[in-house]
């Protein structure tokens, strides 16, 4: 698979992450240190508020997918793609959090490592997703309207370019 990493896409994809996972730092800091729930409910809670901003941009900034048509498959890729980073999210942070339970009694110094084990946990698979939701927001990915079957074009051509 072949990540396009000069495309404005990515460049619009980091800046929705990012704004994404302030919105979940907000939330994870506001249920976790301020609710005082436990670290899984904490990054749930903080998982689910940052992916609906993040969906949004994704599709309609970063990719510029606009309509019907197309919400379905992609609406279903983006939550597959999304349910295993959180997956691999949660599963990390409330790891850190049961590792340092006993460590640290300062609940606010325990929000700062659950707080940096969320956007670490994160890194490893912003590149995969990025590869996953260029194949599913992106121009190669077509619709194949006589079997209703995606494809993905085996050479993209840009538009105003000719193939060799």
């Amino acid at each position: 698979m072949h990540v396009h990493l000069g495309k404005p896409a990515f460049s619009r994809y980091t800046a929705a992450s990012l704004l994404a996972t302030g919105v979940s730092q907000l939330v994870l800091v506001g249920v976790y240190a301020v609710g005082e729930q436990d670290a899984v409910v904490a990054t749930l809670a903080a998982f689910t508020a940052g992916a609906v901003p993040h969906f949004v941009l994704v599709r309609w900034w970063a990719w510029g997918q606009r309509g019907l048509p197309k919400l379905t498959g992609q609406l279903t890729g983006y939550l597959v793609a999304t349910t295993v980073g959180g997956v691999i999210t949660v599963a990390l942070t409330g790891l850190a959090d049961w590792a340092v339970a006993p460590l640290i009694d300062d609940r606010v110094l325990r929000t700062v490592v659950l707080n940096a084990t969320y956007v670490v946990s994160g890194l490893p698979v912003f590149l995969a997703k990025y590869a996953v939701f260029d194949r599913v927001f992106g121009d190669q990915a077509e619709y194949d309207s006589t079997n209703s079957t995606r494809v993905l074009a085996a050479n993209p051509v840009a538009p105003g370019t000719t193939s060799s």
